[in-house]
């Protein structure tokens, strides 16, 4: 992969931007233009052909093929009872993406899964779920996914095998490796299923010498064990954020990667509802990297990973501590790392009128040492109050030890390893190379691998299993007390997989009536013994099994350790450690995890929300440290450490603290599928021993500008901070309406002190029934992402690759803006979603030379796809930039696609249109829905409200930052945040009238500071 960065783009220059680089001036390849090519209809040019045209409508008929579906069609020779021919079913199951296990709604039609959503019933993320969550459907329709068993042969090709050949083999060695007294080992990744926990315990018993270790890439285990030790209990409370008034992120990007982020999201803007703005809280933030919690903070301080002690002690000692003997006092620490002493101040004083409201909170990637400390700070503010008394987070199945895993790996290689089983792990890509894991695979004589995928591990197995997605598979899942999840299938196996707990009891011997119904029965029967008796239910089993099905969730009454008493030593608070050199710090991918969701397409094409780049990740650092060491966006750099070496991509990124550098895993995957395969750089080389305790931040590397160049592709370019003349655009134009929150209490109709009446020369058109209009809360919005991937699957949105994102075709109907001012130190991000605005004057609909955008009675403007003969001038008149062209054509043409082969299609909502070639298409206020809800209105006998809808974008985001209804009915929520002082329009000044209102963002500051 190094090779192939050093090749990229030679010719670039020293820049302010990313997109100011030298690009390829060549619009189109051949292939682009397969379908038809104008160019080549006896000489004649597009242009000349359009000239030639006496009537836009015989070209509209010409430009429009392949509109009829070429599908096979497949009726029910009987139907089943449940589904009905065009109405969606929902089955509630519970999400696997990630560690927070959140409650889902599976859509069905016609017995395919299409569309996920929150599940409204989910004690936790309360019909919430986050990007990784949305597009995962994507997954279970992948077209690389393993279909049969695979054996290796001794040339190192694998050959299909049938199940029952594999588990002959498979059972045979299991009990000659028990017979001869070596060890079974299990690898596996965090369990977070009570059942699946109870099954691998069956299986240590079935097999003596048997052992299951497990390991995570990103966890709370230094969070745990500080807490352990600060409290006598591993269980750690549950965190209630909406009763925080001050909030303290100590490198913690708590609304993005770190923790229950859907559920943290939403207890964090509970505290940011304009409609009750004496209820505000305020963030800080002091980290190294900038994140999403840092953009959405009030106060954000750049300070090192590693300075994070040192920082904990200043602040102990401010606040009349008894443990720092040593600690620098504020204004010392302040000069030292160039930091505002009065917010440093500020911060203190807030913290101390606010004990027993304020909640001081660290980043899993910090020391246990540092969340000692933390803790110890908030039992010294009274922050214990903000705890739940109702649910600690749980862990199941202790991570493994860095010692433990050492010693697997040397029983491996000296042969007292009969048998390696990895239960959906992929040890070679996520685990250090100091491990040597892969010369210790090659020394046991029957390595597995249970896998969805083949991946970097099964390729170096002697037998590769393929088995069941989340959604073709039974399960529960607990990571909270007291709440229980389901999950249950909503579609049979697409391939010959099998369930990976059903794998295992069918070599335990466990046999039921099939292999496809063992870990089902097994699943009940725990439940029947363990789950249905904490209830005392006045009713049979079989009636709490399927009603808990169908909720999704049970809560219970569990014993949990009530002890908050801090009984540690807190002598780690004179253990500050000294800064210097360069640090690196490692961190989790926004969408991409530890690199599960690699061949996930949607995910890689979901911009950053902070630098919006997309099917990359690069090593980020400070336009000073970069100045220094000569480094410039396009150049390529080496980051050295004990442990390893990789060549990286070079991003300059405002705020980012000095001399850190930080670089997202879960990229540079070699075999992950054409899609997530060789994209990126594999910084997994950077991880240590060390890292499987939570060690990701490295100090003291070596850093080299490395020969050649390469281009990062970012759907949205920011100019220089530092000309006077492009600087802080988005605030002269109004784009971006800002306030404080002490401002906007003084005077609420600031935000229009200078407005001034649009007055329209034609006569007004009157929605007298249902109008269509969206609010945008931007104080609620922190850009998770969330809503662009709930519209990319609601709307059957392309993917179009890197190649064309750069070019600048993405085709995401909705957008996420970023705005940067203030300087390169100290930047103050500002974000802003951002689609078809649904205008009364739109500006669209007069130039189309054949009305195939034009608007509708209530209010939309809407597409007409057959019409559209792509001349794009709609697009180039739209103010707002939201229009997309299609140069592909994605509907029946997928070999100019990622996903060409069956059955990815299946995806589909076969209530949108797949759009063709040559068509422009944009936001549609999803017609469809309000179609559908239409239909039920009539169906009752009654008006359509608006309350009858939600948008994708709507039902996905975790902050209900966006609001949607009829803003001709006075009650409804919409015609309030219409007509609330910190509504506006962008651009207004234009008159086109736009339906989407955006309330404009409060900073929470504080008059005894200045803005830095």
């Amino acid at each position: 992969m190094v090779n192939n960065l050093k090749n990229r783009n030679p010719s670039a220059h020293e820049t302010e931007s990313i997109d100011e680089s030298s690009f390829d001036g060549r619009e189109l390849r051949k292939s682009v233009t397969e379908e038809f090519n104008l160019s080549e209809m006896s000489g004649m040019s597009r242009k000349r052909f359009l000239a030639l045209m006496s009537a836009s409508a015989a070209f509209a008929a010409a430009g429009c093929s392949n509109y009829k579906d070429q599908g096979e069609i497949v009726p029910y020779t009987k139907k089943p009872e449940e589904v009905t021919p065009g109405v969606p079913n929902y089955y509630a199951s519970t999400c696997t993406g990630c560690s927070q296990s959140c409650g889902i709604l599976i859509k069905t039609r016609e017995g395919r899964p299409i569309k996920i959503d929150g599940n409204p019933d989910h004690p936790v993320n309360r019909g919430k779920i986050c990007a990784k969550g949305q597009a995962s459907i994507l997954n279970l329709y992948d077209p690389y996914r393993l279909r049969t068993p695979k054996h290796a042969r001794s040339s190192g090709q694998f050959e299909e095998w049938s199940w029952n050949r594999a588990d002959e083999l498979i059972v045979s060695q299991l009990e000659e490796t028990v017979r001869t007294g070596k060890e079974i080992a299990l690898l596996t990744r965090a369990v977070h299923s009570p059942t699946t926990k109870k099954m691998l315990d069956d299986f240590k018993i079935r097999y003596p010498g048997a052992a299951v270790y497990s390991y995570s890439l990103f966890h709370d285990e230094n969070r745990r064990n500080a807490w352990k030790k600060c409290y006598g209990s591993g269980e750690l409370p549950v965190i209630e954020w909406e009763k925080a008034k001050i909030i303290l992120a100590l490198e913690s990007d708590f609304l993005g990667t770190d923790g229950m982020a859907v559920e943290q999201i939403r207890k964090f803007t509970d505290g940011r509802n304009v409609m009750n703005s004496s209820a505000f809280n305020r963030l800080y933030c002091v980290e190294g990297a900038l994140s999403l919690t840092g953009a959405n903070a009030d106060y954000r301080l750049r300070l090192r990973t590693d300075a994070q002690l040192e920082f904990v002690t200043t602040l102990a000692k401010e606040l009349g501590g008894s443990g720092p003997a040593a600690g620098l006092s504020l204004k010392e620490f302040a000069q030292k790392h160039e930091l505002s002493e009065d917010i440093l101040q500020n911060l203190a004083n807030d913290l101390k009128s606010c004990r027993g409201e304020a909640i001081i909170y660290a980043g899993s990637i910090l020391s246990e040492e540092v969340h000692i400390a933390v803790n110890y700070l908030n039992d010294l503010l009274g922050n214990t109050a903000v705890f739940s008394q109702d649910h600690q987070e749980v862990s199941l199945l202790p991570l493994s030890t860095q010692g433990e895993i050492e010693t697997l790996v040397e029983k491996m290689k000296t042969g007292r390893i009969g048998v390696v089983i990895h239960f959906d792990s992929n040890p070679l890509y996520h685990l250090s190379r100091q491990f040597d894991y892969a010369v210790a695979l090659k020394s046991v004589l029957l390595s597995i691998s249970l896998s969805e995928s083949e991946n970097e591990t099964s390729r170096n197995c002697t037998m590769v299993l393929p088995i069941n997605h989340a959604f073709e598979s039974w399960g529960d899942y607990q990571v909270r007390t007291g709440i229980l999840s389901l999950q249950q299938p909503v579609i049979a196996p697409l391939h010959d997989t099998r369930q990976k707990e059903a794998v295992l009891l069918a070599w335990m011997g466990k046999n039921a009536s099939s292999v496809e119904t063992v870990y089902h029965t097994y699943l009940m029967n725990r439940w029947e013994k363990e789950v249905f008796p904490l209830f005392r239910p006045r009713v049979d089993f079989k009636t709490f099994w399927y009603s808990s099905l169908h909720d999704g969730a049970v809560e219970f009454q569990e014993q949990r350790n009530a002890g908050r008493r801090f009984k540690s030593d807190v002598s780690v608070l004179n253990n500050t450690i000294p800064v210097a050199g360069v640090a690196v710090a490692l961190t989790e991918s926004c969408f991409l995890g530890d690199g599960s969701f690699a061949n996930n397409g949607w995910l890689q094409e979901l911009p950053d929300p902070i630098t919006n780049i997309v099917w990359d990740n690069y090593a980020s650092l400070s336009p000073g440290t970069a100045k220094v060491f000569q480094l410039n966006n396009t150049d390529l750099m080496e980051v050295r450490l004990p442990q390893g070496a990789i060549t990286v991509p070079v991003l300059l990124q405002p705020g980012q603290a000095d001399n850190f550098i930080s670089l997202s895993l879960g990229y540079g995957r070699t075999i992950a599928g054409p899609v997530g395969s060789d994209v990126g750089v594999n910084a997994h080389v950077l991880l240590s021993k060390q890292s499987l305790s939570g060690t990701r931040v490295f100090t003291g590397a070596e850093i080299t500008k490395a020969p050649g160049s390469y281009q990062l592709v970012s759907t949205q370019e920011h100019p220089s901070l530092n000309d006077e003349f492009t600087k802080d655009l988005h605030l002269k134009r109004k784009i971006i309406r800002e306030g404080t929150l002490s401002g906007y209490e003084a005077n609420p109709a600031f935000l229009h002190k200078d407005k001034s009446e649009s007055m329209n020369i034609t006569k007004e058109v009157e929605y007298p029934g249902v109008k269509w209009a969206m609010a945008i809360d931007l104080n609620k919005c922190i850009a998770c992402g969330a809503c662009v991937a709930g519209c990319n699957v609601e709307n059957n949105i392309p993917v179009v690759g890197k190649e064309q994102a750069a070019k600048g075709r993405v085709m995401q109907w909705i957008r996420i803006d970023r705005y940067y001012s203030g300087t390169d130190a100290d930047p103050l991000l500002s974000h802003q979603p951002m689609l078809c605005q649904h205008c009364d004057n739109a500006p669209c609909e007069n130039v189309c030379p054949v009305a195939a955008t034009n608007h509708s009675p209530d209010g939309l403007n809407q597409m007409v796809y057959n019409r559209c003969v792509g001349t794009k001038y709609c697009s180039n008149n739209c103010p707002y930039k939201v229009r997309r062209f299609n140069f592909f054509n994605w509907r029946d043409d997928f070999q100019n696609g990622y996903y060409e082969q069956q059955p990815v299609s299946l995806v589909h909502n076969p209530e949108v249109t797949v759009r063709s070639r040559g068509v422009m298409e944009k936001c549609t206020f999803c017609i469809q829905r309000i179609m559908e809800a239409r239909q039920h209105a009539i169906e009752q006998g009654r008006e359509l409200k608006g309350s009858d809808v939600t948008t994708a974008c709507q039902a996905a985001c975790p902050a209900e930052a966006i609001v949607f209804g009829d803003m001709n009915d006075s009650s409804s929520n919409i015609a309030r945040y219409r007509k609330h002082p910190l509504g506006y329009s962008v651009l207004e000044e234009l008159n086109v009238r736009p339906n989407v209102t955006y309330i404009a963002k409060l900073r929470n500051k504080s008059n005894a500071t200045t803005k830095k």
